[in-house]
């Protein structure tokens, strides 16, 4: 098998180079994607902004190689997921990002060269009594092509989410914060290592800065994010709706 150039991905127990004869007749288990249910924090894409905004903040976090990615923050403390029910199926009014959904498939890269890149899946989310993503011949199932289209998108939407913090960065825009939240009962909850895009910088730049960034679809992405960050006090109603259906002793 292949040597994986890849760190693995939060959420994922091991990984496989798939393979249409290898993982004929099996399918996805059932239940597979409350992997996510003790992520705080999971990857976004750039086209996936508005949508998350929405429901919870979105802010940037420092990734292994030292670039900024951004991520939908999903619980105020560590491996503390309160977008899903106490099953681990995500809240049907919540926004489920394509990194969950995607699950247990990510593409990585062989060897030290950026290419080729292949298709890689947890073995621990499959079940050979699920509807087969191959058949015995190696043929895709209409269930794998959808979730091909799912991958072969996240994947263009990770290229362009990397340009955009990259642009960023150049900007120097990006500067650290951390939010400070006190619930209604309970201990106050410090939350550290985020990064925000500063509205003073962004305020100070170039008309001429600002029109390419409108033109890219960047700026839009930006208001997005600065809009998201009163989502902390949703994140506090989650939490205390999860404390209110704890049973009581």
């Amino acid at each position: 098998m292949a040597t994986l150039n890849v760190n693995l991905p939060p959420g994922y127990s091991a990984l496989s180079v798939l393979d249409r004869k290898t993982h004929a007749g099996v399918g996805l288990a059932a239940g597979a994607l409350r992997f996510a249910a003790h992520l705080h924090a999971i990857y976004l894409s750039l086209p996936e902004f508005v949508a998350a905004a929405r429901v919870c903040p979105v802010v940037f976090i420092e990734t292994a190689a030292g670039a900024p990615s951004p991520v939908m923050l999903t619980g105020l403390e560590q491996s503390l997921n309160l977008c899903v029910d106490p099953s681990g199926d995500w809240l049907p009014d919540v926004y489920c990002p394509a990194y969950v959904r995607r699950f247990p498939f990510c593409t990585a890269r062989l060897g030290a060269d950026a290419e080729p890149t292949v298709i890689c899946v947890d073995e621990s989310a499959l079940d050979d009594t699920a509807p087969a993503l191959f058949t015995a011949e190696g043929e895709e199932s209409p269930l794998w092509q959808t979730r091909l289209k799912l991958i072969q998108e996240l994947d263009a939407a990770g290229r362009q989410t990397e340009v955009f913090c990259a642009r960023l960065q150049a900007l120097q825009l990006l500067e650290p914060f951390d939010a400070d939240i006190q619930p209604a009962s309970g201990e106050r909850k410090r939350l550290s290592g985020m990064f925000r895009v500063s509205e003073s910088r962004l305020n100070t730049l170039p008309a001429e800065t600002l029109t390419e960034l409108m033109r890219s679809g960047f700026l839009s992405r930006i208001y997005a994010h600065l809009m998201s960050l009163d989502n902390f006090q949703r994140l506090l109603a989650l939490d205390a709706n999860r404390l209110n259906a704890m049973p009581r002793h």
